[in-house]
């Protein structure tokens, strides 16, 4: 089961990075061309500030998943630091993890609801519905309980022991 569900992170934790830079590719042309027919062609487009906003909330979102699996979870570095030289560290990690599911959890659960509560109603500009946006919420953490679970059965925090 754990090779399983870490096979599964691996190809997803691909597929989310590469949507990821793409959506940051799309917000920063699109952002680049709202500059443009805004400051050289004086005729600015009421489409590209909606178009970048949301491209930037989805490219956050799924990075969410990828920053949870490299092991960026809500701890505190001096826990762990004490705790690596005691027998409670897999306690401290269970801990850590279990809070942080939760908190997830809590957020695809209302994500979820507010992407239910607006789908009738639409992006100015863009006229698609607001959804898509909020859609980002409940998807980036449901990718990001993934990473989570991933990041407990095998390890990487490697940022503690390169830091001063």
């Amino acid at each position: 089961m754990r090779d399983l569900i870490l096979a599964v992170d691996r190809q997803v934790g691909r597929i989310v990075m590469a949507l990821a830079c793409l959506a940051l590719a799309v917000a920063a042309s699109a952002g680049l061309f709202q500059i443009i027919t805004r400051f050289v062609l004086e005729q600015p487009s009421d489409w590209t500030e909606v178009l970048t906003r949301t491209c930037m909330i989805w490219s956050v979102y799924l990075g969410l998943s990828a920053s949870l699996r490299g092991g960026a979870l809500l701890s505190v570095d001096l826990m762990y630091r004490i705790a690596s030289r005691t027998p409670y560290l897999k306690l401290l990690q269970a801990l850590i993890t279990a809070c942080t599911l939760v908190f997830l959890i809590v957020v695809v659960w209302f994500g979820w609801d507010v992407v239910h509560r607006v789908r009738f109603q639409n992006l100015a500009g863009l006229e698609i519905s607001i959804s898509w946006a909020y859609a980002a919420v409940p998807v980036g953490a449901a990718l990001g309980i993934l990473g989570v679970i991933a990041n407990f059965l095998d390890p990487r925090r490697g940022e503690l022991e390169t830091q001063q």
